[in-house]
């Protein structure tokens, strides 16, 4: 037990205690009466007994009394605490962890409200030396105080460092909850410039709270914080929870996608994977639904989780897992919907959904004097409407009019009047800005800001790509390490352009949109390389034409988005307009596109306006097994110094004065009756 106060309390020890006793010890010369009869008189005998001003003390039950009445109001008056904290004239951060992990109810009510419990229970207990009362702000925080950070996907500064505990307390409360995943790293990244280095005094070292389950993640790196004291708090139930809570039980669908079948796209698979977090066999059923009709119900059965080890962490550490698919036709649209029916302690993985497009095949058109590797790369893809046209014959067209849906010229291999999705390029720049989604390859569209310049003489012949990335939709699975390039030229981008390869001599591959269409262009022609020849070159087409021709959706299933994400609404859609669902998003229209914020909440959310399937409703899926794991870590991996340590297990310290004085209350009444008693006659 630590102390807050305790010269205060001394002090007025040493003079309230001596007072009390000279009540007993000390007595008054009364005056000599002479009397009948002392029957009237038998409690003032006592009184009577000794005319000096000292007296021996005798046994006493009021004045043990008094003195546990006294001693419980001099240790309230030193401010008792069960454990310690920050030093006087420390800087602390109480950064608090609001992850979609954090709404589990193991805690009553929810973990956040726990955490927020906690952290207002720190600030109750700071003292940061500085001057609270004026309420004022110290920015460079160099006479200590307190700051208030947030984390989730990102992190924010909820408050600055301040020494007015009301602007951290009303800070601490307007922490949302969220259905984000866990991302500690930029929190840290935030509370950095605070920090100072190891050879500083330790009464400036920075003191860091983290309250959180520790279901987070370092994005593949470790983290650290050099420079700082890290105090960990962990907050729910498992090896390294807190006491009193339950133990975590949660059935989380961890995994949910859909796809049409490339010969008949009226047939849909639905795949989802489903993880168990708990300590006991469960039995439940999983139900499927289109558009809030029941389509089938399938029962599924799950062991309990393996125990965890000193040696598990959050990505090698998974519970007990099943899949499941289903599969029905639909040519159509509908909202696809998968839940379970146990009653766990997380509600946000509970229920998954996607928006399923309607069926359709790809049409894409060729402009090409003739290649054969595109041909087939094309059609291996599982493209099975394929025009082909010479260059001179595209120039005759329409573009306005090419566009599915739009285009009535003859001509192009039976799919007259039917328009495309995609338009690839070979070794041709078009005249006009073609009004669909299309691929350049040794070309580029006449659009400012990007520019096709060829291979100069000086320049190497034979080429290697350098760089490429890896993350990105159209790259993704494709390796280029092996491709070598003849004469590719390169590409001159302006910054609206997005690079996504680059050679020995500069962009060798972009991006750029341009009124909502977008345009990807490579440099270089597939057969002057030898990529035609390696597994890549398909998966790169393939991801191409299903993410320009489908708009990101992948394999023609439907759209579904994860908590974090960024949804962009064809701008077919309308330039203002509101979604409205967990919470109310409205959209912002960019050149070429209209984004939503990043989705903070799981749930259906609604178009406002009129908006054209699948995009009139949109499904926000948790779909994180790190957060569907809820058991509490014991110890987070965050390094305070070169060499590498973990944060430290800490608890909050909690003040207990408020206990002396409901104790001194009683005593006080106890003495009072045993006055009562002694005065009656």
């Amino acid at each position: 037990m630590g102390f807050l106060s305790p010269i205060t309390a001394l002090i007025a020890a040493g003079i309230a205690i001596p007072l009390l006793v000279s009540l007993y010890f000390l007595k008054l010369r009364r005056r000599q009466v002479t009397i009948s009869s002392t029957l009237l008189w038998k409690k003032a005998i006592q009184d009577m007994q000794v005319n000096s001003p000292f007296q021996r003390l005798r046994k006493s039950l009021l004045l043990l009394l008094q003195l546990l009445i006294l001693g419980a109001l001099l240790f309230a008056m030193a401010r008792p605490t069960l454990e310690t904290i920050a030093s006087p004239g420390q800087r602390v951060v109480i950064v608090i962890d609001h992850s979609g992990s954090m709404n589990a109810t193991d805690v009553s009510p929810t973990r956040l409200d726990e955490a927020k419990k906690a952290a207002l229970e720190l600030i109750d207990n700071l003292d940061a030396g500085g001057d609270s009362a004026g309420g004022g702000s110290s920015e460079g925080a160099a006479a200590g105080g307190a700051m208030v950070v947030s984390f989730a996907q990102n992190a924010r500064v909820s408050q600055s460092f301040t020494n007015d505990p009301t602007r951290l307390r009303d800070a601490v409360r307007r922490i949302e909850p969220t259905d984000q995943v866990s991302r500690l790293e930029p929190a840290l990244n935030l509370i950095e410039p605070f920090a100072v280095s190891d050879s500083a005094d330790d009464a400036d070292r920075l003191v860091v709270y983290i309250i959180s389950d520790g279901r987070v993640l370092g994005g593949g790196q470790p983290m650290s914080l050099a420079g700082a004291e890290l105090r960990y708090i962990p907050i729910g139930g498992g090896p390294g929870g807190m006491a009193g809570a339950a133990d975590p039980d949660n059935l989380g669908i961890i995994s949910f996608s859909a796809r049409r079948d490339f010969e008949k796209p009226e047939i849909v698979q639905v795949f989802a994977r489903v993880a168990y977090f708990g300590t006991q066999p469960v039995s439940t059923n999983l139900t499927l639904t289109l558009d809030g009709q029941v389509t089938r119900v399938q029962p599924i059965k799950l062991t309990a989780a393996p125990p965890r080890s000193d040696k598990d962490t959050l990505s090698n550490n998974p519970g007990n897992e099943t899949s499941v698919q289903f599969d029905f036709v639909l040519p159509g649209s509908a909202l696809v919907e998968l839940s379970h029916d146990y009653d766990d302690q997380l509600s946000s993985d509970d229920t998954v959904r996607l928006t399923l497009a309607p069926a359709r095949r790809l049409r894409v058109l060729l402009v090409s004097q003739g290649n054969d590797f595109l041909v087939k790369g094309i059609q291996s893809v599982g493209v099975r409407q394929l025009a082909f046209m010479t260059p001179e014959k595209f120039e005759n067209q329409d573009p306005d009019s090419l566009k599915r849906g739009g285009w009535d010229a003859a001509g192009a291999s039976g799919l007259a009047g039917e328009g495309f999705d995609v338009i690839v390029f070979d070794g041709y720049n078009p005249k006009a800005t073609p009004k669909v989604d299309s691929l350049y390859f040794a070309s580029a569209p006449p659009i400012e800001g990007i520019q096709r310049v060829p291979s100069r003489e000086d320049e190497p012949v034979s080429q290697r790509v350098l760089t490429w990335e890896r993350d990105h939709p159209l790259l993704r699975y494709v390796v280029l390490d092996d491709v070598i390039l003849s004469e590719p030229g390169r590409l001159v981008v302006s910054p609206q352009a997005t690079v996504l390869a680059t050679g020995q001599t500069g962009p060798i591959m972009a991006e750029i949109v341009q009124d909502g269409v977008r345009h990807v262009v490579a440099s270089f022609d597939v057969l002057k390389s030898n990529w035609p020849i390696k597994i890549s070159f398909p998966v790169f087409l393939g991801n191409t034409v299903q993410t320009l021709g489908l708009g990101g959706l992948a394999d023609d299933a439907g759209i579904a988005y994860r908590t974090g994400e960024i949804a962009s609404i064809p701008t077919g859609a309308c330039d203002a307009m509101t979604y409205t669902g967990p919470t109310d998003l409205t959209v912002r229209r960019t050149p070429g596109a209209s984004i939503l914020p990043p989705f903070t909440r799981v749930g259906l959310y609604r178009a406002g306006e009129e908006v054209q399937p699948p995009f009139d409703r949109l499904g926000v899926n948790l779909l994180a097994p790190d957060e569907s794991d809820i058991r509490t870590t014991d110890v987070l991996n965050v390094s305070t110094v070169a060499g590498g340590t973990t944060a430290e297990t800490s608890s909050i310290r909690r003040e207990v004065w408020r206990w002396f004085i409901w104790g001194a209350l009683a005593v006080m009444l106890i003495e009072w009756l045993v006055y009562t008693r002694r005065m009656h006659l």
